[in-house]
């Protein structure tokens, strides 16, 4: 069910059933390019069923239907950690969206876990929504869109001074 990503000179694509595999490819290769160098990683752990990865600046971020979280080096594959958890335990179903130097994730909880963009893991703040999160939130012009169970709500960056 995840979507792929591309950005970097690659597209990333990943699987979390049957098997758990995320991979790498670069675009302009035809037909089966299994075993081309057209694949340049794999990673075989950390996917999820639900959850599409996301590509932001040189990495890419992949979150488990469990909340494990783990940053790649978009281009050559290199763990930069793995399997790192959110303050809280839950499932997660929407896809991780990104602004301004910040990964947010989602879960079934309600809560958004807000990580620091970037190679090192930091938990900047985990804020409480009060209802089950399971569709991947939008950006636009500024807006954070975050569909709830019973709500819709829009979060707005506040008006530069």
């Amino acid at each position: 069910m995840p979507s792929p990503v591309a950005g970097k000179g690659v597209v990333v694509l990943s699987a979390g059933y049957p098997a758990k595999i995320a991979m790498a490819i670069k675009p302009g290769g035809s037909g089966d390019v299994s075993g081309s160098p057209q694949i340049l990683w794999t990673y075989a752990k950390g996917t999820a069923y639900v959850p599409s990865p996301i590509l932001y600046g040189d990495y890419v971020y992949l979150v488990t239907d469990k909340g494990l979280l783990t940053c790649l080096d978009a281009r050559t594959g290199e763990v930069k950690y793995e399997g790192v958890r959110p303050p809280t335990n839950a499932t997660f179903m929407a896809s991780p969206v990104a602004f301004e130097g910040k990964i947010l994730l989602f879960s079934e909880d309600g809560d958004t876990h807000v990580i620091k963009a970037g190679p090192q893991h930091e938990v900047l703040r985990t804020n409480p929504l009060g209802e089950p999160i399971q569709a991947s939130p939008a950006i636009s012009q500024g807006s954070l869109f975050i569909r709830g169970g019973q709500h819709l709500y829009r979060i707005k960056r506040p008006a530069k001074s």
